[in-house]
């Protein structure tokens, strides 16, 4: 039982280290990179929790088709970057409001009372009851959602044209 809570916190680590590297670092492949380190950790930690469909799904769809859209349009865009110099007042303002937030999540994690998780069914997370609720009870916000990301990417198309022709 002690080797699972290592790995878990291990894979959830590595999570949270992606995703400080996508918040701070200043380079945005190096962000990405990030970003897809955040994203496999947390389709890991789905699979760790007997939730395989939604780990695979973390794993394909934003480690893979998504963070390859992003990287291939931040390299088609460019790297310029003009105007005037940013980071001497926003650094400090993000780090202490970043502090301020973790501050505030502690002191209410500290005060609740969470007990151990509840016993579910078998068929909860399985492919068979997702994909139920996902054409019953879902069906409006999931096509919504896909309209959204078609949307993300035809901005993402229209702003990596260089020149209308």
């Amino acid at each position: 039982m002690m080797l699972v809570k290592m790995v878990f916190f291990v894979i959830a680590f590595t999570a949270f280290a992606g995703a400080l590297l996508l918040v701070f670092h200043a380079k945005p492949i190096v962000a990405a990179l990030g970003m897809v380190l955040a994203t496999l950790s947390i389709g890991v930690l789905f699979i760790g929790l007997h939730v395989p469909f939604l780990g695979f799904f973390e794993i394909i769809i934003y480690a893979g088709a998504v963070m390859v859209m992003v990287i291939y349009i931040v390299m088609a865009v460019g790297l310029r970057e003009d105007g005037p110099e940013a980071g001497k007042v926003q650094a400090p303002l993000a780090y202490l409001s970043a502090f301020a937030f973790i501050l505030y999540i502690y002191m209410v994690l500290r005060r609740s009372n969470v007990g151990a998780f509840p016993w579910v069914d078998k068929t909860f997370g399985s492919i068979a009851s997702f994909g139920n609720l996902l054409v019953s009870r879902y069906a409006v916000p999931f096509e919504l959602a896909s309209l959204l990301l078609v949307g993300a990417m035809v901005g993402a198309i229209v702003l990596s044209r260089r020149h209308w022709t």
